[in-house]
C-alpha cells in the first residue's frame, strides 16, 4: 500500500523547514530513497499523489477463450506481441492462453536445410 499524501507532504515540508533528511525519515519511518524521491518531484513542482492506474494482482489474462479462440482463427499470421498488444496484455499471457485453448507457438519461420534433407532421405527410402 503507497504511503498517504498527507505523509509524503509532511516529510518534504519538514526538510525545508530545515529538518535533516536523515532524521526526516526517522520520524517518519520512512527509507531515504523514499525521502529522496519525494523531494525530487516537490522540487519540479510535479504532484507527490501516488501513482494510479497499474495492475493490481496477479497476471490478469483473457477471461473469454471462445473469443480468443475465434480471434486466432481469424488472424493466424499475427505475432504474439500483436495479439497481446490487441487484448492489452503481455506476450507470455498471450502464450499460456494459447496453450489453454490447445494450440502450439510455431517454432521456426523457415525449414532449416538439415532437416530437408533428413526429411527428403525418409521419403526416399518409404
Amino acid at each position: 500500500m503507497p504511503y498517504s499524501l498527507d505523509l509524503r507532504k509532511r516529510a518534504v515540508s519538514a526538510v525545508h523547514a530545515g529538518m535533516k533528511k536523515v532524521t526526516a525519515c526517522k520520524v517518519f519511518s520512512i527509507c531515504k530513497r523514499t525521502l529522496y524521491t519525494w523531494l525530487k518531484l516537490a522540487e519540479k513542482g510535479c504532484d507527490l499523489r501516488p501513482r494510479t492506474g497499474f495492475q493490481k494482482g496477479h497476471s490478469h489474462g483473457i477471461k473469454d477463450l471462445d473469443e480468443f479462440r475465434e480471434f486466432v482463427n481469424n488472424h493466424p499470421d499475427y505475432t504474439q506481441e500483436e495479439m497481446a498488444k490487441h487484448f492489452s496484455v503481455g506476450s507470455s499471457t498471450i502464450s499460456r492462453t494459447l496453450i489453454k485453448i490447445g494450440y502450439s507457438r510455431k517454432k521456426r519461420a523457415k525449414p532449416i536445410r538439415k532437416e530437408m534433407k533428413k526429411n527428403a532421405r525418409r521419403i526416399k527410402k518409404k
